[in-house]
């Protein structure tokens, strides 16, 4: 009878190893181990936001003072403002009437999918069909859904830099896709820089994508601009992913206007959602419309026919909402949103411009100012992280280095809080400033 075997008592020799992607060893030819592995599309995809944060230590604190995170891009999260009674009482009212406990077309209800046409027509002035659109779990699975119909093994993509950074995540997940920036300038109102954009893009460019109103520089970009830009993509024959989450949310002298208004034969995708402008991230409901004008997108049409089908389409319950959430939330609850960020953009720009060390651009859209610093001046960081760890420490005031965004020696903050509490904000980081400039 033989004695039993445990698995400490097995010494393996010359047995075949080889590595997974983050360097563990996988053990294929061993019979004691289990094959059990992760892909290698996980390894490939980082979110730029938790490695940088991850750095900071948000855990010990020699300040009195209460927390305030100015961190998380949620407008939510200070309760900026109450969401529009028409999308609570069409929620309810779908809720009650037993008709959206079911599955709708993978792509999205024909009811919520002409409705999201019909708010494009009225804000943007661009005529859809119902057809045109398709709904996602939020603008985030939008781009994922994008990313994954319109890049190829082999192909680059162009994306800006300071930019979401969920854009460098998603576009991991692509195997052999090569990330191009261009670069978005502060000394022009963080305008994308278009020379720089033209020498990225040759005949493996799949697409531009556009941010606009933009996180995290909180710009709205002039209507001259943009037009340079489609001019751009007509010229090269590409198309451009237009991620307009912030549409409508400026309060610059020139308004908002939508790429896909400016073109004529570039297609132009849009993503959009309820997440910012309806104050509803919770609710993890976005979209896609397809501007094609001159039928150049047969393929991406029918890809996000396909890709769409997945995963049968987003919660069947806000679908059943939405004509009534886009067709009845007033204009003045929007003004109402737009103009307490207003103020508080005035504000918080009033204040750190006058904090030595600090320098911005007057945000003009989204959410989000970004916050240049002059790191010479404080030479006891290294670093933004180094800034933003010391920061939170000795003033309990979060902010996201701009490493985060692909831009050193700067930091983002979220706007959409009270006024109360921006200024106290303020306040802090210009104490902790007096304290540590040279």
């Amino acid at each position: 009878m033989p004695s039993a075997i445990h698995h400490d008592d097995v010494v393996p020799t010359a047995i075949p190893l080889k590595l997974s992607e983050d360097g563990m060893a996988i053990n294929y030819d061993d019979p004691t181990s289990w094959n059990v592995t992760a892909a290698p599309a996980v390894y490939r995809s980082k979110n730029k936001i938790r490695s940088v944060v991850a750095g900071l230590d948000l855990t010990h604190t020699s300040s009195t003072k209460p927390l305030i995170n100015l961190g998380l891009g949620d407008p939510t999260v200070f309760n900026l403002h109450p969401p529009s009674e028409a999308s609570i009482s069409a929620v309810q009212e779908a809720l009650l009437s037993g008709g959206a406990n079911g599955y709708v077309p993978g792509t999205g209800d024909r009811a919520a999918c002409a409705a999201v046409a019909r708010y494009h027509q009225k804000w943007d002035g661009v005529s859809y069909q119902a057809e045109d659109v398709t709904l996602c779990h939020g603008a985030t699975h939008a781009l994922d859904m994008c990313f994954s119909i319109m890049t190829s093994p082999g192909h680059n993509v162009l994306i800006p830099s300071p930019g979401f950074p969920a854009y460098e995540t998603l576009l991991g997940n692509i195997q052999d896709c090569e990330i191009r920036t261009y670069e978005c300038l502060p000394d022009r109102g963080w305008e994308c820089d278009v020379e720089q954009m033209e020498s990225l893009i040759d005949d493996k460019t799949s697409f531009v994508l556009i941010t606009n109103p933009s996180n995290p520089c909180g710009n709205n970009m002039h209507p001259d601009h943009l037009r340079r830009i489609v001019a751009l993509a007509e010229r090269k024959k590409i198309s451009i992913i237009a991620d307009e989450i912030y549409g409508h949310m400026q309060w610059s002298e020139h308004p908002f206007v939508p790429l896909a208004s400016l073109s004529t034969q570039v297609p132009i995708v849009t993503l959009s959602g309820l997440s910012k402008r309806f104050l509803l991230p919770g609710w993890r409901f976005g979209w896609i419309v397809l501007h094609d004008p001159s039928n150049h997108a047969h393929a991406i049409r029918h890809a996000l026919h396909c890709w769409g089908n997945r995963i049968m389409g987003p919660c069947s319950l806000i679908q059943k909402a939405l004509p009534r959430i886009l067709d009845e939330t007033p204009d003045a609850w929007f003004k109402e949103v737009v103009g307490k960020l207003e103020n508080n953009a005035i504000t918080c720009y009033d204040r750190l411009t006058r904090i030595p060390g600090l320098y911005c651009t007057f945000p003009t859209a989204a959410m989000y100012l970004l916050l240049g610093i002059d790191i010479s001046h404080f030479p006891e960081f290294d670093s933004d992280v180094d800034f933003c760890s010391a920061l939170v420490k000795e003033q309990a005031l979060f902010c996201i280095p701009g490493q985060s965004f692909g831009i050193d020696n700067h930091m983002r903050l979220v706007i959409a809080a009270p006024n109360a509490v921006l200024v106290d904000a303020c306040e802090r980081l210009e104490e902790f400033c007096l304290k540590h400039y040279v």
